[in-house]
């Protein structure tokens, strides 16, 4: 839909801003170089408008043009100012009785609608000013919120918000804001960006039954799995299908996303426990000492008076088995990027204390 947005709607000396991080975004269908500009008593209003010709446009009204009038595309005046940021020229326009909710073009959409595609938040907020409703839809059934997480332009949320639009805002298929935004966004900022403002996390939509963290695990989209399930969101709801999110996973072979979902259920069910409770309060400093048993243990196998190696073999063998045990058991998916620095420090430790006592004496 975006590519068709901006064919019809980008034209003059505004190219529209390429969002890579939103896949459907090509260059292909875009307009190609700038035109040159042209003899300002020559041009007509639209491109006037394009090329923010102030005073070309007010001589235009006077002589009697109607600011309301739509172009072949069904456009008006008003979504041309809005889309190429033409401030100046919306207020005068709205001055002149332009219709500040006008519905146009391919989309449907109203001046807001384009100005947020764009990315442009002063013009959002002039808009706003004017007394633009940020509630109505476009033709694909997106209100301005939508479109502003869609195209992940933060200010323009956050400014929507602040003026009191709802984080949960459904729009045509009963997808809020962060479902959209676990379906569509790449990278965590965006998830992140959202889940500060406490988005309700369970909703579902109104066709699958999805929440948020179905269609995050669906899209693959793996950063926002993890936030989603650092924030609380719920594994047991089940879809329209009857799935849950564990489900989901299973059914894409995302092993990884399996994993993740299966170690946050683990500590869920740790929380229910007292004992496991305490453990996971002092998971870092378990994980620590267990280490530093671990190479303590590794040196005193390997010390031993025995000249077998098979029955050394065997020791180590069962050593790493319990150790690994402890970690799969024990050790949270938060704290596993740790073991390495556990591993470091451990094995830091006991060359010092072979150093200090065993060959700082014979040093002095």
């Amino acid at each position: 839909f975006v590519n068709r947005q901006c064919k019809s709607h980008c034209h003059g000396p505004h190219r529209p801003h390429m969002h890579r991080s939103h896949s459907i975004h090509e260059d292909k269908g875009l307009p190609g170089p700038y035109p040159i500009v042209e003899d300002p008593s020559t041009c007509d209003i639209v491109k006037a408008t394009q090329y923010g010709m102030l005073d070309r446009c007010k001589e235009l009204v006077e002589a009697g043009y109607d600011v309301r009038q739509p172009d072949k595309e069904n456009v008006t005046l008003l979504h041309w100012a809005a889309i190429n940021n033409r401030q100046e020229l919306v207020k005068y326009y709205i001055s002149k009785g332009a219709v500040v909710d006008q519905l146009g073009g391919d989309l449907n959409s109203t001046p807001l609608h384009w100005a947020i595609r764009q990315g442009h938040l002063p013009m959002v907020m002039l808009l706003l000013k004017c007394g633009a409703d940020p509630n109505l839809i476009d033709g694909e059934g997106f209100s301005s919120i939508h479109l502003a997480v869609l195209f992940q332009h933060m200010p323009i949320i956050a400014y929507l918000i602040a003026k009191g639009q709802n984080i949960d805002t459904a729009d045509f298929n009963g997808q809020t804001p962060l479902m959209l935004t676990a379906q569509k966004a790449t990278g965590p900022e965006p998830m992140r960006f959202l889940l500060k403002f406490n988005p309700s996390l369970n909703a579902v939509d109104n066709i699958q039954k999805n929440t948020a963290l179905h269609w995050a695990i669906a899209s693959g989209n793996t950063s926002a799995v993890d936030l989603l399930l650092e924030a609380g969101a719920s594994l047991d709801i089940k879809n329209v299908k009857g799935k849950t999110p564990l489900d989901i996973a299973y059914q894409s072979q995302n092993h990884f996303m399996v994993y993740m979902i299966q170690e946050e259920e683990k500590m869920r069910n740790r929380r229910n426990n007292r004992l496991l409770k305490i453990v996971e309060k002092y998971e870092l400093f378990l994980m620590l000492a267990s280490f530093l048993t671990f190479m303590w243990a590794i040196g005193y196998i390997m010390d031993l008076s025995s000249d077998s190696w098979l029955l050394k073999g065997g020791l180590l063998l069962s050593l790493l088995f319990v150790m690994s045990l402890f970690v799969r058991q024990l050790v949270g998916l938060k704290n596993l990027r740790y073991l390495p620095t556990a591993f470091l420090l451990s094995s830091v430790f006991w060359m010092s204390m072979t150093w200090f006592f065993w060959f700082l004496p014979d040093i002095l």
